[in-house]
């Protein structure tokens, strides 16, 4: 079951997305499709796949957003916090995604896309990062589509 299990996701595209800010932050997105497995051949969109994905971000702090943390003491790893957020406005968006394609025996091969869509920002100011940076947290939504692929590694139109 090993080899197979790994060689049936080819990776075709991915891209970054981003949000800016109103504070004058920038956060880099990134999604990483982990597997896909079949869930069901019978649904209303034909076969019904169960994806397994990931996301990463990395923050690009304004130098207001910076400052307004120095003094703050870190925040220690494994702790979480409650208090001082802040809720930052998305002036501007471009989702990031991944597709790949997946090959099963039994349903074939299919191109499966998973999108992330950056819809909420808070910022903390009562803690900072070990990189003296303000903590973001980004909320999004997933979008995930699927469609069959050709024979010659291509999509169906």
């Amino acid at each position: 079951m090993g080899e197979d299990v790994i060689e049936r996701l080819e990776f075709i595209n991915s891209r970054l997305g981003y949000t800016k800010l109103s504070d004058g932050s920038i956060v880099i997105l990134r999604v990483a499709v982990v597997d896909v497995r079949v869930r069901g051949s019978s649904s209303p969109f034909g076969i019904d796949f169960e994806v397994n994905a990931t996301t990463g971000l990395s923050v690009y702090p304004s130098k207001d957003a910076v400052e307004e943390v120095k003094d703050k003491p870190i925040l220690e790893p494994g702790k979480t916090i409650n208090k001082g957020w802040v809720r930052v406005d998305i002036v501007e968006k471009k989702p990031a995604y991944e597709e790949v394609r997946f090959t099963d025996e039994g349903v074939g091969t299919y191109v499966v896309r998973v999108e992330i869509e950056p819809i909420m920002a808070s910022r903390n100011v009562m803690v900072k990062t070990i990189r003296n940076e303000p903590l973001y947290v980004i909320r999004w939504v997933p979008k995930i589509t699927w469609r069959e692929a050709s024979s010659k590694g291509g999509t169906k139109s």
